[in-house]
């Protein structure tokens, strides 16, 4: 059984907590960190990842942190980890996200572009960098014409410091979670308005999503062009 001594804190005792100079880590899924998390978190999904974390340089013994969690079971599980590594482990911090920015914590919402609304975000941003996170083989056989960028997962993040981070980043691969993880660690690159498009290729050119007449006839409109 998990030592359940670890506090739960509450919106007061991370703010005053951040405020003091304790770091975030952020122990939900990936997907979980690009839809909504709190701006300056380190994400790095529980459990079993207290040596990474210290090996990749992102905390320091002694260091003071405040788990995220998606559960205070979890978070205990996490925080026995992070303090077996020399970590000062604050608290747990599990309220549902979508409570926190009303509280007054500052969170950075991650651009989910939907298949059925790909042609429109396109529009609505032109500026966008359409970043295609497959391999060459794969983007080679199944290109996708609204492209902008091609930054191979196998070599990630190589490239990734070229990324504009005034111009919206929507992140595209298969039906897998490399676009995700892209998205991940380009937001804690600092870049404010990354996102992904929800199920890659696969999604967006499913026969109930993607017609190609009909896309041909909608970007035309829209002066959008593939």
């Amino acid at each position: 059984m998990p030592d359940l001594s670890i506090v739960v804190l509450s919106y007061e005792d991370v703010k005053r907590q951040t405020s003091r100079g304790a770091k975030l880590v952020d122990i939900r899924t990936p997907q979980e960190f690009v839809y909504l998390h709190l701006q300056g978190s380190i994400s790095l999904a529980a459990p079993r990842f207290g040596f990474q974390m210290l090996s990749s340089g992102r905390l320091e013994r002694g260091e003071r942190a405040i788990v995220v969690a998606a559960s205070p079971v979890a978070g205990q599980v996490a925080a026995q980890e992070i303090d077996a590594v020399g970590v000062d482990v604050i608290g747990i911090f599990a309220s549902l996200p979508r409570t926190w920015e009303g509280r007054g914590l500052p969170v950075q919402i991650g651009e989910l572009v939907f298949p059925d609304r790909f042609l429109n975000y396109l529009h609505d941003n032109p500026n966008a960098d359409i970043v295609d996170v497959r391999e060459a083989a794969e983007q080679e056989r199944f290109p996708f014409p609204q492209v902008t960028r091609s930054l191979p997962f196998s070599s990630w993040p190589e490239g990734a410091q070229d990324l504009d981070p005034k111009r919206p980043i929507i992140f595209l691969a298969g039906r897998d979670d490399r676009a995700i993880l892209a998205a991940r660690d380009t937001m804690e690159m600092g870049c404010t308005r990354v996102g992904y498009l929800v199920g890659g290729y696969d999604g967006f050119h499913h026969p109930r999503i993607y017609d190609p007449k009909e896309a041909a006839r909608t970007t035309a409109h829209h002066g959008v062009f593939i």
